[in-house]
């Protein structure tokens, strides 16, 4: 006769955590970081907490309200370090610019998001995409490399005119100043203007 083998079930010691909500105060400066979930799960075994259709609030009253929008984030409790990704959409709330990316990670304990994937940065009839970039929260200032900038410009009656593209290694955005700094390694920036015939 045969010796039946039972499979052991693994115990499952994580918890499934509905209307998830984090709320931090940074106690160097006055920002705020809110996350809510409808659903997050917490591993006890390497204390990160994966966080389902996160929403991200960033309350700076300096800088000015950041939203950021993702499919899915972690959170490690121990290193206060959250990773996010999976569709992520940064909205600046009081201009309505915005970042769409893969992903970021960033350190709470400090000021600096790092987008380590391409990047969208969207304005009113402009576009700027990049290889990846770091934006300060407490300067609201945004590095961007390997950038290209699209614009279409407008004339009074609403017709296109012309387009501008821009290509730099690097770009520096100001969100607050609503500048932005185009530089080359090599000291060059390729600017073409396309002019428009309009009948």
């Amino acid at each position: 006769c045969k010796k039946s083998i039972k499979n052991s079930t693994q115990l499952d010691n994580k918890s499934y955590i509905n209307n998830f909500e984090l709320l931090q105060q940074n106690s160097s400066n006055d920002r705020r970081v809110r996350i809510t979930s409808p659903k997050a799960i917490l591993d006890p075994i390497n204390n990160d907490i994966e966080i389902i259709e996160s929403s991200i609030e960033i309350l700076n009253e300096k800088v000015g309200d950041i939203l950021v929008i993702s499919g899915n984030s972690t959170f490690n409790n121990s290193s206060n370090i959250i990773r996010v990704f999976n569709n992520v959409d940064i909205k600046f709330l009081d201009n309505k610019h915005s970042i769409n990316t893969d992903s970021f990670g960033w350190n709470l304990n400090t000021s600096i998001i790092n987008i380590d994937s391409p990047l969208n940065l969207n304005f009113d009839n402009t576009k700027i995409i990049a290889s990846n970039g770091i934006y300060n929260i407490n300067s609201d200032l945004l590095n961007i490399e390997n950038s290209e900038f699209n614009r279409n410009v407008y004339n009074s009656q609403g017709k296109e005119e012309f387009q501008v593209e821009i290509k730099s290694d690097l770009t520096k955005w100001l969100n607050n100043e609503n500048t932005l700094v185009f530089t080359s390694r090599g000291k060059q920036v390729e600017t073409t203007i396309k002019l428009l015939t309009i009948k």
